[in-house]
């Protein structure tokens, strides 16, 4: 079932309270972003680190952690190939644009408004770490962007399949380049990634599976809220930013919506004062955006598989 065309449909049919739809749709998307979006995705850290820690090892957690909020771009995607879209992804590739700015830039401007401690002081006391992260995601969002831009092919910028090899090498590329940068990394500062970073959880799977659960389907919700608003109001938005201009702040801004377990989780960390807090705040964008590489390539791999065609 087609979520989108479900929500188009019940704002056509309440077109008599044009206000409605609008109001209900604001509700309860800021009612699930701002408290059961961060929520599920604080309690999610905290059971994968606590699993994690137990099984693999303490130096393991920042990867896993950061992997983690990366399940609604995953979950996303899957439910748009199901539904026939290769659109979808699309989620995870914009979604590095996102992670940047709110892993470097919003989660630090938060934690100064609503203090007492961290944000960008914290961000300046780790300037080798902050430089470590911003080139690597950095580098990870150009192959997210080149790789995006093989599979935009027709006029409007849509997803499709032509030039699907070129952009499955580019995520393997990006995705396999920091694996072996993340290994190596691990192998040279140690007490960054085993040392104190605020999870103190043993682990807890069922707790996991439930937070990963809500934070699935809220991040859904949001996701079907928006594409459904951009569908309503496509020919205003088009007139506004042009068609294929359009196109892109479709996918870039929609994705802000999956990223916002990266903010919850950089906002926590950033506020401790010790240096594997910032290196987990930090990976929220490098560790993430290598996930999403991996995930796209996964999509890529099931929509060739089975020959889904679909915009």
């Amino acid at each position: 079932m087609d979520m989108v065309t479900q929500l188009v449909g019940l704002a056509q049919a309440w077109e008599g309270v044009p206000w409605l739809f609008p109001l209900l749709c604001l509700t309860i998307g800021g009612v699930l972003g701002r408290y059961v979006i961060p929520w599920s995705s604080d309690a999610m850290a905290d059971e994968l680190a606590g699993l994690v820690g137990r099984k693999m090892g303490r130096r393991y957690r920042t990867l896993a952690v950061n992997a983690g909020t990366n399940f609604p771009e995953l979950l996303l995607m899957g439910y748009a190939l199901l539904i026939g879209h290769w659109g979808g992804i699309g989620n995870p590739l914009g979604s590095n644009l996102a992670n940047i700015y709110l892993v470097f830039l919003i989660a630090p401007i938060w934690i100064a408004c609503t203090g007492p401690s961290g944000g960008f002081g914290r961000l300046k006391t780790e300037f080798r770490l902050v430089k470590k992260h911003v080139i690597a995601a950095v580098v990870l969002w150009a192959f997210a962007t080149f790789a995006m831009r093989s599979l935009a092919s027709d006029a409007e910028g849509q997803l499709v399949a032509a030039n699907a090899g070129l952009s499955l090498g580019l995520c393997a590329v990006g995705f396999i380049g920091f694996l072996f940068w993340a290994r190596r990394d691990r192998h040279r500062n140690p007490e960054v990634y085993e040392g104190d970073d605020g999870f103190n959880s043993d682990g807890n799977l069922r707790r996991l599976l439930k937070m990963l659960f809500f934070l699935g389907v809220s991040s859904a919700a949001i996701n079907w809220i928006f594409l459904a608003a951009t569908e309503l109001y496509e020919d205003s938005l088009s007139q506004l930013f042009g068609v294929r201009i359009f196109a892109y702040l479709h996918y870039f801004v929609g994705s802000l919506v999956t990223s916002l377990p990266e903010l919850t989780v950089a906002t926590r960390a950033l506020r401790r004062d010790t240096t594997p807090s910032a290196n987990l705040a930090l990976a929220g964008a490098s560790v993430s955006n290598a996930t999403n590489l991996g995930i796209a390539m996964l999509g890529i791999l099931l929509a060739l598989l089975f020959q889904i065609s679909g915009e």
